[in-house]
Formats: C-alpha cells, sequence, structure tokens
C-alpha cells in the first residue's frame, strides 16, 4: 500500500530527528525514491522544517527547531489516531466484563439456593 505525504514526511523527520544524514541514507531509509524525496526536500527545507548543512561527507540534512516541534506534534497525532481506533474494543471489552461478572453472581446466587 503507497504511504501518504503526510506518512512520508513523518518517515523524513524520523529519520533525521537521531542526526544529520545524507540524501542517499534518507532514500535508503525512508524506502523513497530519490526523486520523490527530492520534492519531499525541496518542501521541508523551504518550510524550515530541514536545513541542508556541509560535512566532511558533503551535504547533509538536519532537523531545525521547527522541524523538531512538527516531528513531535505529528507522531502525537498519529499515537492518538491509534488510541481512538482502540477505545471502541475497550469499551465493548468493559460491557463483556460486565456481562460475565453478573452472570458469575447469578450461577453463584442459583448455586448456593439450590444448596
Amino acid at each position: 500500500m503507497s504511504r501518504s505525504k503526510l506518512e512520508k514526511y513523518l518517515s523524513i523527520l524520523e529519520v533525521l530527528i537521531s542526526n544529520p544524514q545524507r540524501f542517499e541514507d534518507i532514500s535508503y531509509k525512508t524506502e523513497i525514491e530519490c526523486g520523490t524525496l527530492k520534492r519531499l526536500m525541496v518542501f521541508l527545507t523551504s518550510h524550515k522544517l530541514v536545513v541542508e548543512r556541509p560535512s566532511d561527507e558533503g551535504v547533509v540534512y538536519t532537523l531545525t527547531d521547527r522541524g523538531i516541534a512538527v516531528f513531535r506534534t505529528l507522531r502525537a497525532k498519529e499515537y492518538f489516531k491509534r488510541i481512538r481506533a482502540i477505545l471502541p474494543v475497550v469499551d465493548e471489552a468493559k460491557e463483556v466484563s460486565q456481562l460475565l461478572s453478573k452472570y458469575n453472581s447469578e450461577t453463584k446466587e442459583e448455586t448456593e439456593s439450590t444448596q
């Protein structure tokens, strides 16, 4: 399944959160084709989320403070989206638990009354 642009941006930011990376390394780690990655990196640099820096290995990309803040926000959004998907299951489990508890109480009462 193809990833959305947002998912691709998030994967780029995630690769860069720990330390600066060369373009080729970002492409490899995110599994984003070079042409697509170039367009995404232009967007990220033009919005000052990522900056290019010279290094001994050539040019590396690193996150700005703004990029870190956006990464954390997107990460939190994804986390809450997953939590929201789980909530119906938790509610259902709570209902089943209450029904089982009621059933056990009724069974216990019936057993005690027949003795």
